[in-house]
């Protein structure tokens, strides 16, 4: 289990405590419209992108509960006035997937090759019984393109970065882009090392998202909705963030000492998305070690 998996199956165990609280706090979704057919809906566990086709709805990830798949589904064929005919999963993690079961059996669930063999490998005790239904049923290796109804969805693997598996998914007509977690809007990002994520390779991975998709509206897979020259800032902080462990690498520094030594610029007004005593969380400290980890080898991303 990756570190950051890890962290949140803490968060949960302690939240258990206060089930109550932790309820509440999920199950308030907030919907931002994007343009007349795209909105996002925000809460515990990121960022949905609802799309009405004319044909139906698509959702593009879940969240962490089968609860808040139930309200989101409720939310978006509200909004939409079209029952969900597609799901797609940017990547493996269960904030982004574990929602997936509150859809019908049957229902298209979209994601990369990669990330189900993801599923399969760290997940797999999640996705039994009724559950395995929502698994990705169609999956694809680098880019898929899929229509419904007057809707175009441009699905692309760009390469390494949150994991080794994430997509993003490019609505043509309204030019809006879901970047998943890729993209962590003014949060400090996680890194799934274990999974195939990399710091190193992170920067070139979103000059692919560029290239391909320029100027378009953008809804991270956490934080506000923002733009290119937003996701231009959090690619900044990357380069930063590789150079710290490259540094490190070549001068043979022990992690304290990069820790102490670092010298990050681009993540100014940077937040945690979570943090917790004793446990840590996904802030300056986490990146800085997840960088050092990848550039000295001392843990092995898994191959591409």
């Amino acid at each position: 289990m990756s570190k950051f998996l890890m962290a949140v199956a803490i968060v949960v165990v302690l939240a258990a405590g206060v089930g109550f609280i932790l309820a509440r706090q999920a199950a308030e979704l907030d919907v931002v419209a994007v343009t007349a057919d795209v909105a996002m809906i925000t809460g515990f566990g990121g960022n949905v992108g609802v799309v009405r086709t004319g044909a139906g709805t698509v959702i593009i990830d879940t969240m962490t509960f089968q609860f808040q798949g139930e309200a989101i589904r409720e939310r978006a064929e509200a909004l939409t006035g079209e029952p969900v005919v597609m799901i797609v999963n940017t990547h493996y993690h269960f904030d982004h997937t574990h929602g997936n079961p509150a859809f019908d059996a049957g229902t298209r669930v979209v994601a990369t090759d990669r990330t189900l063999e993801y599923i399969q490998e760290f997940d797999a005790d999640f996705w039994t019984g009724e559950a395995a239904a929502l698994l990705p049923n169609e999956t694809f290796d680098h880019q898929q393109i899929v229509r419904i109804g007057g809707k175009t969805l441009h699905l692309l693997h760009p390469g390494r970065g949150h994991t080794g598996g994430d997509l993003v998914a490019w609505i043509e007509e309204d030019n809006v882009l879901h970047m998943g977690d890729l993209y962590f809007n003014r949060l400090y990002p996680n890194i799934d090392l274990e999974a195939g994520g990399s710091v190193r390779e992170w920067r070139g991975t979103l000059d692919v998202v560029m290239a391909a998709f320029p100027d378009a509206r953008i809804i991270p897979g956490h934080g506000p909705l923002s733009d290119e020259q937003g996701l231009r800032g959090f690619q900044a902080f990357m380069a930063e963030l590789a150079a710290v462990g490259q540094d490190a690498a070549t001068a043979g520094k022990s992690l304290d000492e990069t820790l102490r030594d670092a010298d990050l610029e681009a993540d100014a007004g940077y937040e945690a998305l979570f943090e917790l005593p004793l446990v840590g969380g996904l802030n300056q400290e986490f990146v800085i070690t997840r960088a050092w980890e990848e550039a000295t080898g001392v843990i092995e991303t898994s191959p591409h």
